[in-house]
């Protein structure tokens, strides 16, 4: 029969994962500030990702199994009603008011009005309670109107007596007048059911599916009734009743059958099809109150309940039924057994029993009896030989078919576990105790104890070799070689406790195929009896490699293992070469298996009891061909990008994007279908930044920041508790460059550095040009230099040569003046008549030679050869002048003096003055002004 495990969520939900079905409720109550644990809430909704949706006190509340997201309504409305079409499109009806909610490319939901296309005066004061959505048409229904909305337009359907609440029942809508009878909703008008009379003066609260073509109906004050479409008959009379004093509320048929009818005043019931309690979860096994608005089954099967405080989650376990005790009245459970007809279970208040028929009833728990004699701390039940032995904090007890209780054997000490060992052909029961270990042979009943090692004891187990194994009750183990009478042990070996062996502390052992296996700090470790080492077990490490805080290996048999932590357990297989894990269950928070004592107990090869604190499970193994569920692809909800002001911009992850330089901070937002049932956490990667997978986690978005330039791959997957992987979702964008990075800049720049290097090459080429022009100008500047220089020589030579022509002129004429002064003196003396021929003709040929022409030709060419065109030039300037003038102004430029330039020109001093003066009136020099002065400025 199957029962419930419950978990009971303050408004938002921690993280539990559960991962199949379960039978009977347990609840953890969490709680989170951001959203007040009691705060009502009215209605649930689901969409086709498995996302939650909740009407509240406060707005809409969104749940992808992650984190919590608040909706609020226009003027912070309370959210009465939740229906839903789409993950993109959502319902909510509320006080006066009701609409839709679309999502848009952020991934937020955006509300609109449909009530402001009505005039509102017709539902003044009024609530919408309950909304229906088929393909076609939305249904809003009020205590007042039914208002019909066909994705354009609203109409209304009125009622003179008024609704109150409207239901769908396979593809049929009913709903009963006000206190009044019941009526088919037939398109936009209602058509009254026959016999429905019967429900005057109460309230229909609940119509279900009965059966193939039938309606259970539910009532406030009148009990539950079947219609099978003709007449009304009671269903179940002591179920009417237990409901009418509860004051039925709500109710849902779920996918396994079961109904559940949640009430005003004492939680929910489960109720079978043949109208059986078989459990009732209320504020007295941890409901966090007991009045139920609303019950919804999601795509998993799983009840969420709306509670007038708060949220619970109804959670089936696969194979399991769960028995927890709120009140601890059976305290923790150590073991349990299967034994005539009965379960035992071992406590730490002592041994408590129950029938098979007694599991099937709602407080199978609390119904347990205990058998008296067995007081106290109870370690283990174990069935040998048909003989219940019971392994007590008093010794060890035998619990009889009768019920009766006596100690089995002498063994004057506390017992942790009993076993089963053949050594040399003779059976021995191997006992655990608190003060090592005693032998017992089963066939002489003689009990021996071992020497040597007197110390506490909790496992002892043979290996294929002959040696016993001793697990320490809290540190190391013992490996011994026991005497041939068992009086002792020949030799023994320890390990583990901090004994420089590498091993850990604490370490537990189990059997594979005769070989010892060893567990400690969640590593597995093997006894390589060659090397007579223990070594690590490479299978099972690599099996076990993301599971962490391992207490515990039970056996099942042959090959077959449960693995346990602090929360969860696994099933597992191992026959010494291979380990796989077959089975996984998470027990969420509040299912605590016992504290350093975490144990399963082996029902039968097919069953198996969880030892809880507070409870136990059963586990019964159904279908054998059960495989791990596939993990389903996540869904990447939008991406938004942000720049330095905080700006953010969305882009349609339908398409690739380009996102601008300036928004180059990416967020990532993605859920995942059942994240929260199947506690799967969420792996990402972006392509060019992640070298690998980021750890696990469980969130719901991801940024990265700055992102530079380029293109870019975000890459998603879930990942379940056991490292099992989801197909990957992919999404590709890329970052834009700056205007100033695109090509057209790039094109830009290349122009501008070939101006850049053009102008460069020209002020090189210039400047060589000028380096090269400034060498040929000093190379010229030499060659000028010494161009100069010989000109300057040949000038000076010129010079020389005309001042020694001038001089030579000078000289000669003042020479033949002298010797014609000599010789006119002689005459005068020597006045004859014989020397007068000789007197005039020595004359005559002086004055020939004073007033040479050659002299002056050969002068004048000297003064050309300096003085190039000086003549030209003046002639030009004064044409007015005579030969003799430019004889003059040659004299004057060579600076002669007025003496020389008589001597020279074979004139008087006189003469000279005389030309001087004439010359001064033609070139019209002012008398201030010196005349040699003027032709030394005349080039």
């Amino acid at each position: 029969m199957m029962r419930l495990l419950i978990y009971i969520i303050f408004a938002i939900l921690a993280q539990i994962s559960l991962s199949a079905s379960t039978n009977k409720p347990h609840v953890i109550n969490l709680h989170r500030e951001q959203y007040r644990a009691d705060n009502k809430n009215w209605s649930i909704g689901q969409d086709e990702r498995g996302v939650m949706y909740f009407g509240n006190d406060i707005g809409l509340l969104e749940f992808d199994g992650i984190e919590w997201n608040l909706n609020r309504l226009p003027n912070s409305l309370i959210a009465r009603s939740v229906a839903v079409l789409s993950h993109k499109t959502i319902f909510t009806g509320s006080y006066e008011e009701f609409g839709r909610w679309d999502r848009d490319i952020s991934g937020k939901l955006v509300y609109t009005s449909l009530s402001d296309h009505v005039d509102k005066a017709l539902f003044k004061n009024d609530d919408f309670w309950k909304i229906w959505v088929t393909n076609d048409h939305v249904y809003f229904q009020s205590f007042n109107s039914i208002y019909v909305y066909d994705y354009n337009e609203v109409k209304r359907i009125p009622s003179e007596k008024g609704f109150l609440f409207l239901t769908k029942v396979r593809d049929e809508f009913l709903v009963q007048q006000m206190n009044g009878p019941l009526f088919s909703l037939k398109g936009d008008y209602l058509e009254k059911i026959e016999g429905s009379d019967i429900f005057n003066n109460t309230d229909v609260r609940v119509i279900l599916p009965y059966q193939e073509d039938q309606y259970l109906i539910g009532t406030a004050t009148k009990g539950l009734y079947i219609y099978d479409g003709k007449e009304f008959r009671e269903w179940n009379k002591t179920l009417s009743g237990v409901l009418h004093a509860t004051e039925l509320n709500c109710g849902i048929l779920s996918s396994k059958g079961i109904y559940f009818f949640g009430t005003i005043l004492d939680g929910i019931y489960q109720v079978n099809v043949e109208g059986n309690i078989v459990d009732h979860i209320s504020s007295a096994n941890m409901l966090q109150n007991n009045t139920i608005l609303s019950l919804y089954e999601d795509n998993l099967g799983n009840v969420w309940t709306a509670l007038d405080r708060g949220l619970a989650y109804i959670q089936y376990i696969e194979n399991m039924s769960c028995y927890t005790d709120p009140t601890g009245n059976t305290g923790a459970v150590y073991s349990g057994v299967y034994w005539n007809d009965k379960l035992f279970i071992g406590t730490n208040q002592g041994v408590f029993y129950t029938t098979h028929d007694g599991l099937k009833t709602s407080d199978a728990l609390s119904d347990m009896k205990l058998i008296e004699g067995t007081q106290g701390q109870v370690w283990t039940l174990k069935i040998i030989d048909d003989v219940l032995y019971c392994c007590h904090n008093k010794g060890l007890k035998e619990i009889h078919k009768n019920l009766s209780v006596s100690d089995a054997f002498s063994i004057r000490t506390g017992v942790f576990n009993i076993s089963e060992a053949t050594v040399k052909d003779q059976d021995l029961l191997i006992l655990s105790t608190y003060s090592s270990i005693k032998i017992v042979d089963r066939k002489t009943k003689q009990v021996y104890s071992p020497g040597q090692i007197s110390e506490p004891i909790i496992n002892a187990q043979f290996d294929h070799l002959g040696n016993i194994w001793l697990e320490h009750f809290n540190r190391g183990m013992y490996r011994c070689k026991l005497e041939d009478d068992f009086s002792g042990f020949r030799t023994f070996s320890y390990y583990g406790g901090n004994n420089s062996d590498d091993l850990p502390y604490k370490v537990k052992i189990f059997k594979v195929g005769g070989r010892i296996v060893l567990l400690g700090n969640s590593q597995f470790y093997t006894y390589d009896d060659i090397a007579n080492k223990i070594v690590p077990s490479i299978q099972l490490n690599k099996c076990f490699n993301n599971v962490r805080n391992l207490k515990q290996i039970i056996p099942i048999k042959d090959n077959l293992f449960w693995a346990v932590t602090s929360a969860s357990i696994y099933k597992f297989s191992y026959d010494g070469y291979e380990a796989s894990i077959l089975e996984d269950y998470n027990l969420g928070r509040n299912l605590s298996l016992v504290n350093g004592y975490e144990n399963i107990s082996i029902l039968s090869d097919s069953s198996s009891l969880i030892c809880l604190d507070n409870g136990f499970l059963l586990y019964h193994r159904k279908d054998e061909s059960r495989t791990n569920a596939y993990l389903l692809s996540p869904y990447l909800e939008s991406m938004r990008t942000y720049n330095m002001d905080g700006n953010i911009e969305y882009k349609d992850i339908a398409h690739f994007s380009e996102v601008h330089y300036d928004f180059n901070t990416v967020t990532f937002s993605f859920t995942s279908s059942n994240a929260f049932a199947s506690d799967l956490s969420f792996q990402y990667m972006l392509e060019n930044v992640d070298k690998e997978w980021s750890a696990p986690q469980k969130i719901s978005s991801v940024s990265y920041p700055r992102l530079p330039t380029g293109e870019y791959k975000f890459i998603l997957r879930t990942v379940d508790n056991l490292g099992n992987y989801s197909d990957t979702v992919e999404y590709g964008f890329e970052v834009l460059a700056p205007w100033y990075q695109n090509i057209w800049a790039y094109m830009l720049y290349t122009i501008l550095i070939m101006i850049v290097l053009y102008i460069i090459w020209l002020l090189i080429l210039r400047r060589y040009r000028n380096l090269h022009l400034q060498k040929i100008r000093l190379r010229e500047t030499r060659r000028l230099k010494v161009l100069t220089n010989e000109l300057q020589q040949e000038v000076e030579q010129k010079s020389a040569e005309l001042l020694t022509q001038t001089s030579f002129i000078i000289q000669k004429n003042e020479l033949i003046l002298k010797i014609k002064d000599i010789i006119d003196d002689f005459y005068s003396k020597n006045k004859t008549s014989a020397l007068i021929p000789l007197y005039q003709k020595i004359n005559a040929l002086l004055n020939n030679s004073m007033n040479s022409e050659d002299d002056w030709k050969t002068f004048l060419i000297k003064f050309e050869e300096k003085h190039t065109n000086f003549f030209k030039k003046m002639k030009m300037l004064y044409p007015q002048l005579t030969n003799t003038d430019l004889r003059l102004c040659a004299c004057l430029k060579l600076n002669l003096e007025t003496k020389e330039i008589a001597s020279l020109m074979n004139l008087s001093v006189r003469a000279v003055e005389n030309s001087r003066y004439r010359l001064r009136k033609k070139l019209n020099i002012q008398p201030s002004q010196n005349l040699n002065e003027f032709f030394l400025d005349i080039d």
